[in-house]
């Protein structure tokens, strides 16, 4: 008899084997080069896969536009800082007090406002001060 585990186990290899099959069919199709974010899925309480994040795929002068843009970086570190401080995920995998919270919001809000003001270098060094405070923050 087959239990549920292995029956998830069939059907998450089922699932990406045929993600993997559109995606190579989908890069065999298009005459220019693509640069593809990895979808997500995962199991929900009731045994079910639900897909969290779609595959996006973008043409690679696209995404060379994108990461020579003044305001990559800027976005880039607030992403990351909210990653790791903010979201629950980030919270559960660190041991934050409550001073170093605060100080990482303070300086990512400092950060993004000098960003906003086309202040790039000045925002950068902000986000880069909050992301030295995660860095140094024990793990649990």
């Amino acid at each position: 008899m087959i239990n549920l585990f292995t029956i998830k186990k069939i059907l998450t290899l089922k699932f990406f084997s045929i993600s993997f099959f559109l995606i190579l069919i989908s890069f065999s199709h298009s005459n220019e080069n693509q640069v593809c974010t990895g979808g997500f899925t995962k199991w929900t309480d009731d045994g079910e896969l639900k897909q969290i994040r779609e595959v996006k795929c973008i043409s690679e002068q696209e995404y060379k536009k994108y990461i020579s843009s003044k305001d990559y970086l800027c976005k880039y570190y607030q992403k990351s800082i909210w990653k790791e401080s903010e979201r629950a995920y980030g919270k559960k995998q660190y041991k934050y007090t409550n001073e170093k919270l605060k100080q990482i919001k303070i300086l990512k809000d400092e950060g993004k406002s000098l960003c906003e003001k086309g202040d790039f270098k000045n925002g950068e060094a902000k986000l880069i001060e909050a992301l030295k405070i995660i860095s140094f923050t024990q793990l649990n």
